[in-house]
């Protein structure tokens, strides 16, 4: 992935091939790039071997921001139809008005996903208490009411949402249990985590709803996308986090979730 000319906002990019522009206020998505291959070169790879088994598929972007991921999986995936989520107003401006230019076949929607589908506090990417100063109140609701409102023979989660990851997954386990084919979680720091939940309960979320668990290994450094079981003393490691490296407290781990049995190419 290359960047080029940026005018404003607007950033050019060009993935593995598949060229695409959207309005980026803040290089987000350059911010967060830490090594030549671009902007965390295995998930394009994940994408892409989900994509051959599921190549007609519904793609929820929770946690969308201005919607890199929903651009990218419009302009590279065309069985593929996106709904994105982002609870912050000023972000998801950005989001919407990205769908509208590149005309991404689905639907954006300024909600917060949940456990109890109440709606909730903000302060920028951050769920925070009720009467935090400058804190905004955003939609919440389950992603187990909204998702049967998009049929397609596969459906794929990818989650980013700063530490509520826990929360999400607990308002999505039926879904997980019966209708989800594959999910991608990004996994912060414990210090970020709200909802009372643990890393060890979101692996029992996943594996007790049929789900086999990998970590991506390098996934912000590496072209391909290493896929290493979450079991024994991975996930031991995995659960405790005084014994996370300091690079996955500061850049994050990621969880990839497939249904088991599956296999990808």
């Amino acid at each position: 992935m290359t960047y080029s000319d940026t005018f404003e906002s607007l950033v050019k990019f060009n993935v593995r091939g598949t060229k695409f522009s959207i309005l980026d206020p803040g290089n987000t998505v350059a911010a967060e790039t830490f090594c030549e291959l671009g902007y965390e070169p295995a998930v394009v790879d994940l994408l892409d071997r989900v994509n051959a088994r599921y190549p007609k598929a519904v793609f929820f972007d929770i946690g969308a921001l201005h919607g890199y991921y929903s651009a990218l999986v419009f302009s590279r995936y065309e069985g593929w139809q996106v709904v994105a989520f982002e609870p912050n107003p000023e972000a998801f401006a950005v989001l919407r008005q990205n769908f509208e230019t590149l005309g991404i076949k689905g639907d954006a929607r300024q909600q917060a996903l949940n456990d109890a589908g109440d709606d909730l506090h903000f302060k920028g990417r951050t769920i925070v208490e009720s009467g935090t100063p400058d804190a905004i109140v955003v939609p919440g609701t389950q992603f187990d009411e909204l998702h049967i409102d998009f049929e397609a023979p596969a459906k794929i989660v990818k989650i980013d949402v700063h530490g509520a990851e826990g929360l999400v997954l607990a308002g999505m386990e039926n879904a997980i249990r019966h209708d989800i084919a594959a999910v991608l979680i990004e996994v912060h720091a414990q210090h970020l985590l709200v909802g009372e939940h643990t890393y060890a309960q979101i692996l029992d979320m996943l594996e007790a709803n049929g789900l086999d668990v990998f970590e991506v290994e390098e996934f912000r450094y590496s072209d391909t996308a290493t896929l290493v079981p979450i079991a024994g003393d991975r996930r031991d490691q995995f659960v405790d986090y005084t014994r996370w490296t300091e690079e996955q407290v500061s850049r994050e781990r990621l969880i990839y979730a497939q249904r088991t049995g599956e296999v990808l190419s």
